[in-house]
């Protein structure tokens, strides 16, 4: 089997309602699908999510936008992998790094869809290819954004009204309302709700880090996420931290995965498969935060359908992702299961809602991502 055609497609779903985090510019919902077609029928959908003002820890990466990534798949991914095999993925990834340093958002997209046609020519769901199910569904965390007090406690008390189990807040802008909300949500919630405050490195240094900390735990958080800016500071966050502290922005691929585990820069690993270029990729993180005892989510900029069930098939397999997952519950319009848990955009471009059974979603077991695409949608949300 071969590589015949590897097409891009830009597209845009509309928000359910704002959701913003610090340093945040775009808009959400901007996507560009990947469509790789073979000689033998088989077709696999991938998907980057990109975004210009997010790009690691000290600006240590670089920003993506929809315009990059059609243009380096189409420009410099494509042309090296058409004739090649579909199923061979990890030669793929090999190649597409020696085509282009960086632009993970880009490999990620091709690398999903690869799996795909992977999956779909043994006639297995992608979990399986990954090892099997490490369990038997993945919690969800939701994401409650940067927003007035009132409207993050009503979109937090929905959440948790509609089953879930875990808060992601977005908070780094104005420590004092972190403090406060988390205070709020915790008083309306209770006690067996997990809360986690990301700080999307807004607290800058770890003195100013600490102190900000030991008042989130006060109010209740359960851990923090991504306080800090530099590796430095982490691991002098993560010494003095009453909480856990998860790195997310400090760890994108093997290398950082392997540097913070080294120095204890952390005490969880986000695992994006954007950051990591992918399946391929996030493996590798996952694998060695497994080998050191540093627990995982699963987490992204909120993908469509096609980035999330390549999220779900991830966090099934991978030992070390035992953290609620900070991923979306896909729908078409009006079928969503839940009012705002996992919530985040009023249409897909699947063509049926993903199964959930009390805040936590189950296993596509269909081959390969296990999702039939709405080609309609996709053309009707198409931006250029």
């Amino acid at each position: 089997m071969k590589i015949t055609a590897i097409d891009v497609f830009p597209f845009r779903l509309k928000p359910r309602r704002d959701f913003k985090w610090a340093g945040l510019r775009e808009d959400l919902g901007g996507f560009v699908a990947v469509k790789i077609e073979t000689d033998e029928g088989l077709v696999g959908w991938g998907e980057a999510t990109p975004l210009p003002d997010w790009g690691g820890a000290a600006g240590r990466r670089s920003g993506e936008t929809q315009a990059t990534v059609v243009a380096i798949v189409r420009d410099v991914i494509a042309p090296v992998l058409i004739g090649t095999d579909p199923t061979a993925v990890t030669a793929a990834r090999k190649a597409m790094d020696l085509a282009v340093i960086g632009n993970n958002y880009a490999k990620c997209a091709i690398d999903i869809a690869l799996h795909d046609i992977w999956g779909k020519s043994v006639g297995l769901p992608i979990y399986k290819l990954l090892g099997g199910a490490m369990r038997d569904s993945v919690y969800v965390s939701h994401m409650v954004g940067l927003m007035g007090d009132r409207e993050a406690l009503e979109e937090a008390v929905g959440a948790a009204g509609d089953g879930l189990k875990a808060l992601q807040i977005k908070g780094g802008v104005d420590a004092e309302r972190d403090v406060r909300l988390i205070a709020a949500i915790r008083r309306e919630l209770g006690s067996d709700i997990m809360l986690r405050l990301d700080a999307n490195q807004g607290y800058r240094d770890a003195r100013n880090a600490v102190t900000i900390i030991e008042k989130l735990k006060d109010a209740g958080a359960n851990a923090v996420e991504q306080p800090a800016a530099n590796l430095s500071s982490m691991i002098e966050v993560t010494r003095q931290s009453p909480i856990p502290v998860m790195a997310d922005e400090s760890c994108w691929d093997i290398v950082d995965a392997v540097e913070l585990a080294g120095v204890r820069g952390t005490d969880w690993i986000s695992i994006y498969l954007a950051k990591a270029g992918g399946l391929y990729g996030a493996g590798k993180v996952g694998a060695v935060a497994d080998a050191m005892n540093i627990r995982c989510d699963v987490n992204g900029s909120i993908e469509s359908a096609i980035g999330n069930a390549a999220n779900i098939h991830f966090a099934l397999a991978a030992p070390s992702v035992d953290l609620a997952c900070v991923i979306p519950i896909n729908a078409p319009a009006g079928t969503h299961p839940y009012k705002v848990g996992g919530n985040y955009y009023v249409d897909d471009v699947v063509t049926a809602p993903f199964a959930v059974r009390d805040g936590a979603l189950l296993p596509l077991d269909k081959p390969g991502l296990g999702i039939e695409i709405d080609e309609e949608n996709l053309a009707r949300y198409r931006e250029h």
